[in-house]
């Protein structure tokens, strides 16, 4: 048989089954170690904070609207609770380490299948594992680390469907998007490109009509989780254009949800500045430019049409991440992180095929796995420069107890105790028959606290929504309320932010503390609340 020039048969190498699954199982089980030892031990601020206290109060709808539900979360967070060891909060933080450790084993599988090199599938999990919000994801109760798992497995199966094009295959491949769509709403955007693929085969005659009933009929099955809470939702309102905004965009407890946002066609030069910077800091190193040539790489083989659904997905995410304008815009950056180390991946097993002498693959090598261990550094060393030298000021919060550049800039957060301590100091103010009353971040550590921890006698626990958390489904707040609870002689302990102004009405005041506000009534003579620092 002749071989090329070099001694390299031209006949492909064979991945047999039991490599890729190696590979994956041993790149999970070492991204959930990372996670579970860096990941946080108890309650978190904010989302998380939110996530916690639904899955242990049993809510399964979010009081902002049946977008922001994630059914699937919450029904597999619920089922994390019944583990026989560990504390609540803990599993259901391990759970999304899990979660995203089975995302870095499925996208080192995959890798591998498409490069036939253990190397490039290798460097893609890493590069996965390390990005930063992918690790901040992975190591606190979060929804993102699911839909990621679920978006690779989406492409196993689509692969296998373009080697066989066995319909069957495209079917697995709608039934597991069924559960993305559960578990998060971004699922939708990797639906429309398996939409088209569909259409495409049934209309070129190249699968029989009947399978887009059978895929739709898989889908709707894996689905259920969102639709049927959907309709539950639509039961007892009864305003079908309500329920069809919530389901899509969220909105309740007087908030009006996220079509705006949503819906944006706009992309302005300040946003596409703060994209370009926190996607720069999920892959400080090489990998982003290495994944370009992934991307610019053509493949003559079957796999061309894997490929253009991959490409129109990237499209789509990134379009879609890159000018959604809300706060923290940060956390969707997770579909990106696992697209951009797939590309790593083709890239690198690219760079590697052209590079077969000895010489040329070790400093490739090497260059390889010091651009792995970059990013690991710059996450240590960031934060205290961009304290010194002010970066970012203007938009990181003040919180007591918490260090807001260590919060957003490092994805560990095995040492950050904040939340905790916060809701013990906010607890230890309160006595019996006092309130509580806080933001979106600040209020759920206190509520979750006091559901791990035990209530303490008669303390009421707020939302500036005017939810009442602490205890579950306990009487709405109104500024009236407040009025009359302060002027019965028990106190209102605030967390210090502009929401709780809204509750401040003659002749109360706020007395701003160096934790904690405080209403009191307003001393005689004086016209006006002292809300200004």
């Amino acid at each position: 048989m002749n071989r090329p020039a070099g001694g390299h048969s031209a006949r492909p190498r064979v991945v047999h089954a039991r490599g890729p699954l190696a590979l994956g199982g041993l790149a999970g089980l070492l991204a959930f170690t990372l996670y579970a030892v860096t990941g946080a031990r108890g309650v978190e601020w904010q989302d998380s904070g939110v996530h916690q206290y639904r899955i242990l109060t049993g809510q399964l709808e979010h009081p902002l609207g049946l977008a922001l539900s994630h059914p699937l979360h919450y029904w597999l967070g619920r089922a994390a609770l019944h583990i026989p060891f560990g504390g609540a909060v803990h599993k259901l933080n391990l759970l999304s380490g899990l979660c995203g450790a089975v995302g870095v084993g499925v996208l080192a599988a995959l890798v591998l299948q498409l490069t036939r090199s253990r190397l490039a599938g290798a460097l893609a999990a890493a590069a996965l594992a390390v990005s930063n919000v992918y690790w901040q994801m992975s190591a606190l109760t979060e929804t993102y680390t699911l839909a990621a798992a679920l978006m690779t497995i989406e492409w196993v199966l689509l692969l296998r469907f373009v080697r066989t094009r066995s319909p069957l295959w495209l079917t697995a491949v709608f039934a597991v998007n069924g559960l993305h769509v559960a578990d998060h709403l971004l699922g939708l955007l990797t639906l429309a490109t398996y939409g088209v693929l569909l259409l495409e085969r049934v209309t070129r005659r190249r699968m029989a009509w009947h399978w887009l009933l059978t895929a739709l009929a898989a889908w709707m099955i894996t689905a259920s989780p969102y639709w049927t809470l959907a309709l539950s939702h639509y039961h007892h309102t009864g305003d079908v254009t309500e329920t069809i905004r919530s389901a899509l965009f969220g909105g309740g407890a007087g908030e009006p949800g996220y079509v705006h946002q949503v819906l944006n066609l706009r992309l302005s030069l300040d946003q596409a500045k703060f994209v370009a910077l926190t996607f720069g800091y999920c892959f400080p190193s090489l990998t982003g430019l290495i994944a370009l040539g992934g991307i610019f790489h053509r493949v003559r083989s079957r796999r061309r049409l894997f490929r253009r659904v991959l490409l129109a997905q990237t499209v789509l995410v990134c379009l879609f991440v890159a000018r959604y304008s809300i706060r923290d815009f940060y956390t969707y950056l997770v579909p990106v992180c696992a697209l951009t180390a797939l590309w790593f991946g083709l890239g690198v097993g690219c760079w590697l095929h052209r590079r077969r002498s000895p010489a040329n693959r070790r400093w490739v090598v090497g260059l390889l796995a010091a651009n792995m261990l970059l990013p690991p550094i710059v996450y240590f060393a960031c934060p205290r420069l961009a304290r010194d030298r002010g970066w970012l000021r203007g938009q990181m919060r003040s919180i007591p107890f918490r260090d807001s550049y260590l919060h957003f800039l490092r994805p560990w957060r095995f040492r950050d105790d904040s939340p905790q301590r916060f809701a013990a100091a906010a607890l230890a103010e309160a006595r019996p028959g006092d309130w509580i009353l806080a933001d979106s971040t600040t209020a759920f550590p206190v509520a979750v606290t006091c559901l791990t921890g035990g209530y303490p006698p008669d303390v009421r626990v707020y939302w500036t929504l005017g939810l009442c958390l602490i205890p579950p489904s306990g009487p709405p707040l109104t500024s009236d309320a407040v009025c009359s609870h302060v002027l019965t002689g028990h106190a209102l302990v605030a967390a210090p932010s502009s929401e709780v102004e809204q509750f401040s009405s003659a002749p109360l005041e706020i007395e701003r503390g160096d934790l904690f506000w405080y209403f009191r009534v307003r001393p005689p003579g004086r016209d006006t609340p002292q809300t200004q620092p």
